[in-house]
């Protein structure tokens, strides 16, 4: 795109690719990221490399786990990029790929990552160069997709959220990335993760304590109409008992 669209614009782009009645709580996910990538994609010093493109992934794929269904998801992801000018199986092949990179470092490997180092994964190496570079941008989304890469190399268990978190702020303070404002988004991202994550828990026994309700007034309904149709022993035929004799006008 040559000129900057507006956040309006940008968002009647994504529903006219995307027309999915999506629930309120991954419609805010998907308006965040919208407004996020159109405040962040036209600015000049920006630059979009295989960190942010991770970042970018690791976010919405973290934040829309649990959509179903789940096929539609990666429409929704599609209709993201598409919204933007983005080209997202590009941008899912370039998360692959610097993944693969970085797997199997381990902690030593990480701790010697930097821009001078030969060893480190040529993605990582690439972006550590630019952050020594005047001018460098910094975003949100290159800290998630830089501690991404991290537990991948590690092997970190991405629920261990403090051990990925002080990892990845580790390798922030060595090389001199935004050690502040990188350390709060990282806490900030683990922090909305786990809202969403309980929000989510939350919704879904409210359904199923919703679907036990009326499976329990089906039963009852079932019970009472049942109880209605089958006949009643006690109101059959009142008049069948025993005749009792009648005498006779003409008897002495």
């Amino acid at each position: 795109m040559s000129e900057r669209p507006t956040i309006s614009d940008t968002k009647r782009s994504f529903h006219a690719c995307c027309d999915r009645v999506i629930a309120p709580t991954y419609r805010q996910v998907v308006d965040e990221l919208l407004v996020e990538l159109n405040l962040l994609l036209f600015q000049k010093r920006f630059h979009r490399d295989a960190i942010f493109a991770t970042g970018l992934c690791q976010t919405f794929d973290s934040f829309m786990q649990g959509y179903r269904p789940e096929a539609q998801k990666e429409e929704i992801f599609q209709a993201i990029c598409s919204a933007l000018a983005l080209d997202a199986v590009a941008i899912r092949a370039e998360v692959d790929q610097a993944r693969e990179s970085v797997a199997g470092q381990m902690r030593d490997g990480v701790r010697q990552w930097s821009s001078s180092n030969p060893q480190t994964p040529v993605v990582v190496r690439q972006f550590l160069e630019r952050v020594q570079q005047p001018g460098f941008h910094y975003n949100r989304l290159q800290a998630v997709g830089l501690m991404t890469l991290v537990e991948v190399a590690v092997g970190i268990d991405p629920d261990d959220a403090t051990a990925a978190a002080k990892a990845a702020k580790q390798l922030a303070a060595d090389v001199g990335l935004a050690q502040g404002r990188f350390g709060k988004d990282v806490d900030l991202y683990r922090a909305n993760l786990e809202k969403m994550a309980q929000g989510l828990e939350a919704m879904e026994e409210a359904v199923a304590a919703e679907q036990r309700r009326r499976q329990r007034q089906r039963e009852e309904k079932e019970g009472s109409t049942a109880a209605t149709t089958s006949p009643d022993p006690s109101s059959d035929d009142v008049d069948n008992g025993p005749l009792e004799a009648t005498p006779s006008s003409s008897s002495s």
